[in-house]
């Protein structure tokens, strides 16, 4: 239950942030007023008109026209693959662990589960080819943060989109290791029962850290592929 309602809280909480910058970045009323109650009440406004704009749109179509419109279908041969293998297993092992974790009182079992555990090898494969490849465009950072006063104040200390998503990037990368090492652990004749229940909690929060992290990078790469190719 507990593991339930974090899920819920943290989830959402990422939905409603990327939802809110995306708000006050492209939206002129967001910034018409300095009263906290009057900026909450236009990003709802706002959010409930984007959820039924976004409602109305979507069908199957549309969706395979988007799915056919991304950069990966352009990108080299093996490229390609790494991305559809690395996509495609996270979502798996996301869409499956948090289902089976919150409506499923039982948990992962029969094929899907054995579908998880190869969904996860493979994913392991895939996040340590991307982070050995790609890792070392996500090190430095446009604007390096200084130890002074300013780090008070959280819209001076340098938290910026671009930011953000590097350190989303790794933190979905030691995420996804430590959600490597907490399903090989129990696998082993290490631990006891304890220990056990111990692995699995942290491999269940573990894999809430990891979908998180990549709501946020994909939500901010998505924005920022959106704003460089026309108004929103």
């Amino acid at each position: 239950m507990l593991f339930t309602i974090t899920t819920v809280v943290v989830l959402a909480g990422t939905f409603l942030g990327l939802a809110f910058h995306r708000f006050w970045t492209t939206r002129e009323e967001a910034k018409s007023t300095l009263l906290y109650a009057e900026i909450v009440k236009k990003f709802f406004a706002w959010l409930t008109l984007r959820t039924v704009q976004m409602s109305r749109k979507a069908s199957l179509p549309a969706w395979w026209h988007y799915l056919k419109g991304l950069p990966l279908w352009r990108d080299p041969v093996l490229e390609r693959w790494l991305s559809i293998c690395f996509y495609g297993s996270f979502l798996y092992l996301a869409a499956s662990g948090f289902f089976f974790a919150i409506f499923i009182p039982r948990g992962l079992f029969g094929y899907p589960l054995v579908g998880h555990v190869m969904a996860g090898g493979l994913f392991a494969v895939c996040l340590t080819i991307v982070v050995l490849f790609q890792g070392r465009n996500f090190i430095s950072v446009p604007k390096p943060a200084s130890l002074s006063l300013s780090l008070i104040d959280p819209w001076k200390m340098g938290l910026t989109p671009t930011r953000v998503k590097l350190w989303a990037f790794w933190v979905f990368a030691v995420a996804g290791f430590m959600l490597t090492v907490s399903a090989l652990l129990p696998m082993l004749p290490l631990l006891r029962t304890s220990g056990q229940r111990f692995m699995f909690e942290f491999h269940r929060y573990s894999g809430l850290a990891s979908a998180a992290a990549a709501m946020v990078f994909a939500g901010l790469e998505l924005f920022g592929r959106g704003r460089a190719s026309g108004p929103q």
